[in-house]
C-alpha cells in the first residue's frame, strides 16, 4: 500500500513538473519580430532600405525582437518621438536582439544610416495618445524623406484607430 501511495505521489510530482511549463509559457508576451531589409530589386531608396514591419501596434509588455541590425544598419529611437519616461535606444552590430516595451505611446523608430531615404518605423504600444501629438510635433525637425515616411505611417494609425 505504502508504495502505491509514493508511486501516486511520483506520478503527481512528475505531472506537475511536466504541466507547469506549459502554464507558464502561456503567460508569457508573444514576441513580435521586426526585420531590417535591404532590399537591391525595389525601384525606390525607401523600398531598398526599410523595416518590415514599418508600423507595428502591440499592447505594453510586449517584447519585439529587432533583426538585420548589421553593417551599417541601426534600430534607433528618435528621443523627440518616444514617450516621457521610456528608455532611448539604439541597436547596431547585432544581429538580433528583443526589447520589452512597457511604457504606452509611439516611438519612432529609424535606421540612422538609411534614414535619409525614408527608412523609418513606428512602433504604437498600447494608447499612443500618450505621445501622439508631441511626435507628430517634431516631424518639421526630420528630413525629407524620414519626415514623409512618419507622416504616411501616422495616417494609417489614424485611419486605422479612427
Amino acid at each position: 500500500m505504502l508504495n502505491v501511495r509514493k508511486a501516486l505521489g511520483l506520478l503527481l510530482v512528475a505531472g506537475t513538473v511536466f504541466v507547469a511549463p506549459a502554464v507558464q509559457a502561456e503567460d508569457l508576451p508573444e514576441i513580435a519580430v521586426v526585420h531590417q531589409v535591404i532590399d537591391l530589386n525595389a525601384n525606390t531608396p525607401a523600398h531598398t532600405f526599410r523595416f518590415e514591419p514599418k508600423f507595428l501596434q502591440v499592447p505594453a509588455g510586449t517584447t519585439v525582437r529587432f533583426k538585420g541590425s548589421t553593417g551599417r544598419h541601426t534600430v534607433t529611437a528618435i528621443p523627440r518621438m518616444i514617450p516621457v519616461g521610456a528608455r532611448v535606444f539604439e541597436i547596431r552590430g547585432k544581429p538580433e536582439l528583443d526589447l520589452t516595451f512597457e511604457k504606452e505611446g509611439v516611438y519612432g523608430i529609424r535606421c540612422r544610416v538609411h534614414g535619409r531615404h525614408g527608412m523609418v518605423m513606428l512602433l504604437v504600444v498600447g494608447d499612443p495618445g500618450a505621445n501622439l501629438e508631441e511626435a507628430k510635433a517634431y516631424l518639421p525637425k526630420l528630413g525629407e524623406a524620414e519626415r514623409a515616411g512618419f507622416e504616411e505611417l501616422f495616417a494609417y494609425l489614424e485611419a486605422r484607430n479612427g
